[in-house]
């Protein structure tokens, strides 16, 4: 009986062969089937590469970058080579003309600033003292020891501005203390307290796990993150741009770097891009004042994994890049947020020269398609104000600011020869995930973005190529 029906589906099938559109239909299903078969192994080739990557950079995030560790062969000294102001460090003695508002909102703004709490000394003409360029940053007391490794890279003097609400004022006062017996290079750093009108800074004694061990490490404390701050018991925001607006502000020099401060320099960035400027001086017959109105020069900026190499010049981060130990930053969680204009053509320019020389390689504009990107420059002090009702948490902090210098027709000077390197980390999607928490915080910023740029539109003459996003 089973056979019967098994046979007639064999001559059904031998038929159907035989005729010439079932042929077409079959011929049709192999080559389908094929090209799926193909799909699937191309996918999990690929699938395997970005594995093999990422297991890398999975088994280097294992480890962690250690800021300061150079100072282990350090001794503690008896004198401190930092200048404290208002009383400092025993006390912290105000008058109403020491507090200041913030540069862009005045007061109006919820945050208050004391500058120069640390003052930097010089020795010099006042010439050498402003043609220079200031490293404009932030921090708050988990991330002050990063400056240590900023001070070893850069020769210029350097502006940190401070979020120490509260008793954080406290822990900053007790971390500078020990970095300033430590360090001789802390006599470059001008250092300025931020904080909430409401939690104005508090001085306390230095709790112990930031006294011990008497050396120059840093304390175990922070580099467990166990550290206890008032900022984060008070779930208080980080006013990011109030920051970066009180670090530039504060600069004496003719340029300013703004910059976070795990963004580490290439070598003798300072010296070089000067050279460049008074090499372009010369040939203008102008000074920079009025070949450069309107025009910023960026700095590359890339990340590298976990390792005891950081690259201070240009032929080395070539050599780790096609190793792909290095990448441009947050190549993997933000594509267009550092990807700069001619990134590819400035990988490929290969000199022994620009290990020691700074060049202009590009002049672009920050327009369409570039209208996402977020360049690290060197300017003056008369570029627009960061927003400051922005916040860190909230991200796109950055982005009002470059709408505005879009709209002011502002030329980007793209530099070769000169790049940042985050601290050793290479930041994924995977990290960014874990970061949910955000997700109310960006809804609040992305509002207020659009009220900042509502703002700057209505100054400025309309212009196609300055994209919002």
């Amino acid at each position: 009986m089973t056979s019967k029906p098994r046979m007639r589906c064999y001559l059904l099938i031998i038929r159907c062969i035989r005729t010439k559109c079932c042929l077409v239909v079959f011929v049709l299903g192999v080559i389908l089937l094929l090209g799926k078969i193909y799909q699937q192994r191309k996918s999990l080739l690929n699938a395997n590469r970005q594995g093999d990557e990422y297991d890398s950079l999975q088994s280097e995030e294992k480890k962690h970058f250690v800021p300061g560790t150079f100072m282990e062969k350090y001794q503690p000294q008896n004198i401190s080579y930092c200048q404290f102001g208002f009383g400092l460090p025993e006390v912290l003695e105000l008058e109403d003309a020491d507090i200041k508002y913030t540069p862009e909102f005045g007061a109006d703004s919820n945050y208050r600033i004391i500058y120069n709490v640390l003052e930097p000394t010089y020795n010099g003409s006042v010439r050498e003292v402003t043609d220079t360029v200031t490293y404009c940053t932030h921090a708050t007391p988990e991330f002050i020891y990063y400056l240590t490794e900023v001070l070893i890279r850069w020769e210029g003097p350097v502006s940190v501005a401070t979020f120490v609400p509260g008793s954080d004022a406290s822990l900053m006062v007790c971390l500078l203390e020990r970095l300033c017996s430590c360090l001789p290079s802390m006599n470059r750093v001008s250092l300025h307290f931020i904080y909430p009108v409401n939690y104005p800074p508090q001085l306390s004694a230095c709790p112990a796990a930031l006294v011990v061990p008497k050396d120059c490490t840093i304390p175990p404390i922070i580099l467990s993150k166990k550290l206890h701050t008032f900022r984060s018991r008070m779930a208080l925001t980080y006013p990011v741009n109030v920051a970066r607006n009180a670090a530039r502000f504060a600069s004496q020099t003719s340029f300013t770097l703004v910059s976070d401060v795990e963004l580490l320099p290439s070598r003798n960035l300072v010296t070089n891009f000067i050279k460049m400027i008074h090499a372009m001086e010369k040939k203008s017959g102008m000074t920079f004042q009025h070949f450069g109105d309107k025009l910023v020069y960026v700095i590359p900026v890339f990340e590298v994994v976990v390792s005891e190499v950081i690259p201070d010049v240009k032929s080395k981060l070539l050599e780790m890049y096609s190793q792909n130990q290095a990448f441009y930053f947050h190549r993997w969680v933000c594509s267009h947020c550092q990807r700069f204009p001619g990134l590819q053509r400035w990988l490929l320019r290969k000199s022994s020269t620009l290990d020691n020389a700074i060049q202009p390689f590009f002049v672009v504009r920050r327009e369409f398609p570039f209208h996402r990107w977020e360049p690290v420059f060197i300017g003056t002090n008369t570029e627009p104000f960061y927003s400051e009702i922005l916040t860190w948490e909230g991200q796109q902090d950055k982005m009002t600011q470059m709408h505005e210098m879009c709209l002011l027709k502002y030329n980007f000077v793209i530099l070769d020869g000169a790049f940042l390197v985050h601290a050793p980390g290479v930041k994924r999607k995977s990290d960014v995930l874990r970061e949910s928490w955000r997700n109310s915080l960006q809804r609040e910023n992305s509002l207020r973005y659009d009220l900042i740029i509502k703002s700057i539109s209505d100054r400025y003459k309309y212009n196609s190529r300055c994209k919002i996003h």
